[in-house]
């Protein structure tokens, strides 16, 4: 039997919107690359076969089923194994069909991306159609076939690949778009830009009643003519000995202030209520006890 053993290479340029990451992730992901396949019909994961070579038998083998159209109206099913093993940068798989086909094939990732130094392109794939900038897919294949099923085979393979190709750059693209999506999102989330602050939303009721006890405390200071220090330090401590345990109350101002440390929580809306009602009872009492201030005498 005539064997013949063909060797050449396909380049494919890649949109600029797909990323290095998101091909070689593609490349890696062996079910969708299988299922990608026009021809594949059906695929499983199995044990290497016993024949495998040493440097394979380690590899991740499938078994894989084919449709095969032999003549215009006549089709058959194939079934054989393959081994898939995966690079920094690429796939290398590794066919056994019948009739003693052996097809080896290495899917690699080349180019520059955006902000990347160029790479050195290799001597003859100019004329392949390596793009001088960006990325693309590189597909080289070493087949080994009968003489007389070389020209079907090939024809079969390129037809198929050509199919593949197509499906993985446009599978790539929509991945790499909505990882940017999602990008976009997470950042806008963060930045505040969708109504979510970083440090949450601050209870509008927490935050008026703090402005009415500020305020009822500086009016108190203006109307009493003694020491203002003593009677504020005297009311805070009669207030912080006499508080009373608020326990059963369940609504909590779960956010921060500014002049807070962070990590610390606000008193509930309950202990705010009763300690201004509290205070406002010991400052009345407090200017009740008070003597009247002198009289001014205008000069």
């Amino acid at each position: 039997m005539i064997w013949k053993r063909s060797i050449y290479t396909v380049v494919t340029p890649l949109p600029p919107t797909v990323s290095r990451e998101t091909a070689v992730a593609m490349l890696h992901s062996h079910a969708e690359m299988i299922e990608l396949n026009p021809l594949v019909i059906h695929h499983t994961q199995c044990k290497p076969p016993s024949s495998a070579p040493p440097d394979e038998f380690h590899a991740i083998w499938y078994e894989l089923t084919d449709r095969i159209t032999y003549l215009p109206g006549i089709k058959g099913q194939v079934s054989y194994k393959a081994c898939f093993h995966d690079l920094p940068r690429g796939l290398q798989t590794h066919v056994y069909a019948p009739a003693g086909l052996e097809i080896k094939e290495k899917w690699s990732i080349g180019g520059n991306e955006a902000g990347e130094e160029r790479e050195v392109i290799e001597l003859g794939l100019s004329n392949l159609g390596v793009p001088r900038e960006g990325l693309y897919l590189r597909e080289d294949i070493d087949m080994s076939c009968n003489i007389f099923l070389t020209s079907f085979v090939k024809k079969t393979l390129n037809k198929a690949h050509g199919i593949l190709v197509d499906r993985l750059v446009v599978k790539a693209d929509l991945a790499d778009d909505k990882k940017v999506r999602e990008s976009y999102r997470r950042a806008s989330v963060l930045t505040g830009t969708s109504g979510v602050s970083g440090l949450g939303v601050i209870s509008p009721r927490a935050s008026l009643m703090n402005d009415r006890s500020h305020s009822s405390m500086s009016d108190r200071h203006l109307r009493s003519p003694s020491s203002m220090s003593d009677v504020h330090n005297r009311s805070h401590s009669s207030m912080s000995d006499s508080r009373p345990s608020f326990t059963d109350s369940t609504t909590t101002a779960a956010t921060l202030r500014d002049d807070q440390p962070e990590g610390q929580q606000l008193q509930s809306i309950a202990e705010l209520e009763a300690s201004e009602k509290l205070f406002d009872a010991k400052g009345f009492q407090l200017e009740r006890q008070l003597p009247p201030p002198p009289p001014i005498e205008m000069p």
